[in-house]
């Protein structure tokens, strides 16, 4: 049984991943799936072609990222290298962390409001497990690797946009 995590093949029947640890037992065969649940859980990440992400330095100032932010108009930046992510910044931590004192934390190092050690998934994921992480984990953003090398981030968007593009009849014209 491949693991959806790590990709490393465990024995069928194990309930956790022999290399990462990962609860493998959601994957057990519940019976016949919806068109909708049979593609989530086939296709993989790298279909949502995960964007090349902005890489920012642990010590660049908030208000440096929040302009980062807002010039590429995109709703996060990673925080370290492509070789080893220390954290992720995103529009949801400028609002929780940042908002309403932006004055007094503008020069602080962005370290400080980060959101250390993201979680972070294999292109060959399936887009389902991705949906499940980042709504137990209540993320919008999630960072995606490929042998363990950065790929890109995906958003939650990124998700909405396949279904969308693959189900329109679930879009309802107001």
């Amino acid at each position: 049984m491949l693991c959806p995590y790590c990709s490393f093949e465990n024995i069928v029947g194990a309930d956790t991943c022999d290399s990462c640890s990962q609860d493998l037992t959601s994957l057990e065969n519940h019976g016949p799936k919806s068109n909708m649940e049979q593609s989530i859980l086939d296709t993989s990440l790298a279909h949502l072609g995960p964007k090349i992400p902005v890489m920012v330095s642990p010590d660049i100032s908030v208000e440096n990222v929040i302009t980062i932010l807002q010039e590429n108009h995109i709703g996060c930046v990673l925080v370290g290298s492509s070789d080893r992510i220390v954290g992720i910044f995103s529009e949801r931590d400028a609002l929780n962390k940042v908002a309403g004192r932006f004055k007094e934390v503008a020069p602080q190092p962005i370290s400080r409001f980060m959101t250390s050690d993201p979680e972070s998934l294999d292109a060959n994921t399936p887009i389902a497990f991705a949906i499940n992480e980042m709504s137990v984990g209540h993320f919008r953003h999630l960072p995606v690797t490929y042998k363990g090398k950065l790929e890109g981030v995906i958003s939650i968007r990124d998700m909405l946009q396949f279904l969308s593009s693959k189900y329109p009849e679930l879009i309802q014209a107001s």
